[in-house]
């Protein structure tokens, strides 16, 4: 009898830490702090902020997959998810990346310097009408496994770490005007007892919660120097008095904005570096009021003082 029941303690025991088999997921270890992972449905603190004024253009493209564990791969997974975590600010328009996108930016060699190419200044993003350029690249990544046997049972630790660089560049410029790197932990653990519980393989899905860590160090950050970039907007047409501006109800222009319209300016070239120094402004030739919407995004406005506006030209929200 006291066999039997020596068996019985013994079989629930061991069914109940195998019910615990598989610990939930943690960010980081305990010895050092770590953001977690994104939550579906979470709204950020800088979610939650009210765009103000007119919604910046902006580009994420491709970050460099420096890391001899991604192959290449990791760089298309950066870009993904700050696309998201930028869209769900509410205060960008996120311009559709494609091959052609990437391919004239990654031209200007942005994810490797601090400034656009030499020479080139910021033609790219002019070309493409946006205000800022998000790059950078993935310069660490890396997974551990630890392992351990107790007399019931064994454990594993699978352990995810990244390092994520960032710069944010003023298109209007070509200059970086923000910088930082994030490190990102992700934990994954798994128990066994008496042959039973869980018995992971590596998961792939762990790459994403440690580049998303990584992220959320510097997503903050990020959203708010963005805020502080001028916006501007290009006129698209004009008909005497009647001038079409490429931003409208979706920018978040509202019926009686006042625009200051500027001329293209030119770029200026260091004469030593022939690196760009950005492009100086043109003179100011007047003001125009936004009167209505049409299409995606455009507006019609009227000329209230000035002349000799043109196609090309810059327009900035009047104060």
């Amino acid at each position: 009898m006291k066999r039997t029941h020596s068996w019985t303690w013994l079989l629930a025991v061991s069914l109940l830490l195998a019910g615990c088999a598989s610990a939930p997921p943690i960010t980081g270890p305990a010895d050092r702090p770590s953001a977690p992972a994104a939550v579906p449905g979470r709204v950020d603190a800088a979610a939650s902020i009210a765009t103000k004024g007119p919604r910046k253009r902006v580009a994420v493209i491709k970050f460099t997959d420096k890391s001899a564990y991604g192959r290449g791969r990791l760089g298309g997974a950066v870009q993904d998810i700050l696309i998201t975590e930028l869209s769900r600010s509410g205060q960008f328009i996120l311009v559709s990346r494609g091959a052609d996108m990437d391919l004239v930016l990654d031209e200007q060699d942005l994810a490797g310097t601090t400034t656009i190419k030499k020479g080139t200044g910021a033609k790219a993003g002019e070309i493409l009408g946006l205000n800022a350029i998000v790059t950078g690249a993935v310069s660490q990544f890396g997974v551990k496994q630890k392992s351990a046997t107790y007399l019931l049972g064994a454990s594993k630790v699978q352990t995810a770490e990244a390092t994520v660089d960032v710069r944010l560049i003023d298109a209007s410029t070509g200059q970086v005007i923000y910088a930082e790197s994030g490190n990102g932990v992700y934990e994954e653990s798994s128990t066994q007892v008496l042959g039973m519980g869980g018995t992971k393989g590596y998961d792939e899905t762990m790459e994403g919660k440690a580049l998303r860590a990584a992220i959320s160090k510097f997503i903050d950050n990020l959203i708010q120097r963005m805020a502080t970039i001028e916006w501007s907007g290009k006129v698209a047409a004009v008909d005497g008095d009647e001038i079409t501006v490429n931003a409208g109800r979706k920018t978040g222009l509202l019926v009686g904005d006042r625009l200051r319209v500027f001329g293209e300016g030119r770029e200026v070239i260091d004469p030593d570096t022939k690196v760009s120094l950005g492009r100086k402004p043109g003179r100011e030739k007047g003001e125009i009021v936004v009167t209505d919407f049409f299409g995606e995004d455009a507006a019609v406005c009227r000329r209230k003082a000035g002349e000799s506006f043109a196609v090309n030209d810059i327009v900035k929200l009047a104060r």
